[in-house]
Parts: structure tokens; sequence; C-alpha cells
């Protein structure tokens, strides 16, 4: 009898080890991004839509670049800035309430959203920069802002000029015409280059911290 009893306890034992002491259920990083161009060409958005076990949120969102640049915060989404196009290893790695991580790496594609093809200088009057423009994104562009700026043979900018392109279309190229604000005949060559642009992102940018009693943990 005493030995039944003991056996019995040991298998009691084992069940309640193995379901509080057993391997833990990870949460479930992922993320998607899109890019974005108010300040920059080639800033970018990563949205997480991590998840963890219910009856638990996560705490923490540690971002990793691969470009030497990282962000931990309480913040679920983020923006960061590229300092040139390629392909970058982005990770993240989230972790919840219980001190659980869960970790996804994606390749992002880094380039420029709106794209100028070709352009050339006109002198005479009016000066202008004509040219075409192209969306190289899956996304809307509903603004485009074009910048030229004009120079005199010894390198003096003498003038600029700006033209705003409406409602590009992923794929879509759309001629443009940039004139000089102020004529000269000393404009001797020109820059043109995207100086902005708006996307029309399927996330919404709102950065939202976690419960007020995160950062105590």
């Amino acid at each position: 009898m005493k030995r039944t009893l003991v056996l019995l306890l040991i298998v009691v034992i084992g069940l309640i080890s193995s379901s509080c002491f057993g391997p833990a259920v990870r949460p479930i990083a992922d993320f998607t991004w899109c890019p974005d161009g108010e300040n920059s060409v080639l800033d970018y958005h990563f949205f997480s839509h991590s998840t963890t076990i219910p009856g638990h949120y996560i705490i923490r969102f540690d971002w990793q670049f691969d470009d030497g640049t990282s962000i931990d915060d309480y913040y679920r989404d983020v923006v960061h800035r590229f300092a040139e196009e390629g392909t970058y290893f982005v990770t993240l790695v989230v972790t919840d309430d219980r001190g659980v991580s869960g970790t996804v790496s994606k390749n992002v594609q880094v380039t420029p959203a709106a794209f100028i093809r070709t352009w050339n200088l006109t002198l005479g009057f009016p000066v202008q920069v004509m040219g075409e423009v192209a969306n190289r994104s899956a996304y809307i562009l509903p603004t485009v802002t074009l910048k030229a700026k004009f120079y005199d043979a010894d390198g003096l900018r003498l003038t600029d000029g700006t033209v705003v392109i409406n409602d590009l279309e992923p794929g879509e190229r759309v001629a443009f015409t940039v004139k000089a604000q102020e004529y000269s005949s000393r404009i001797f060559y020109a820059t043109v280059a995207v100086e902005s642009f708006t996307v029309d992102c399927p996330e919404i940018f709102q950065p939202v911290p976690m419960r007020s009693d995160a950062s105590d943990r």
C-alpha cells in the first residue's frame, strides 16, 4: 500500500513539474514594412504584428536593421532611416511579460519609392528641367515633390524650382517639368531630385506604448 502511494506521489509530482517547468510557448514575432518619404527618401516604417499566448502581452520590441543600428523600446511600430539603398536583413525580437522571447528576420529591399528615370535641362526662356519620374513601390504615392536647383558655370546656385506630382500608381511613369523660379542668362547647369513623397500604406503609423507598468519589469 505504501509502495503504491509512493509511486502515485511520484507520478503526480512529475505531472506538476512537466506542466510548470516544461518548454515555454514563445511569442510569434512578425512584421511588415512600408516606405516613407516625408522626411527622407530612405525612411521606412516597420509594423509589428507579433502575438503571444492568451492572457499575456508583449512588453518589448527589439528592432535590428543590419546597418549597425537598432531600436529597443516599448513601441511596436518604428520608423528607421537607412543611409543607402540595398537589401537589409531586418530582425525583430519580441519579449512578453513572462520574459519569453520570439524572433523573426526578413530581407527588406530599400530603395526610394519615387525615382527619376531621365531628365534634361533646357536653357533659354523659360529655363526648365524636363524628365520622367516613376513609382517603384507597391503602393500609391499621393504626392511626389521634385526639386531642381540651377547653377552658373562656377557652381553658384542661382535659383530653384519645384513641382508636385499627384496620385502616382505603382509602376506608373509620369513626365514632369520643373521651371526655374527666377530667370537668369547665367544659368549653365542644373540638378533635380525627389525631395519628398507620401505613401498610401495599408498600415497607420501610430506608436502605441505598452502598459504603464512595463518599465518596471
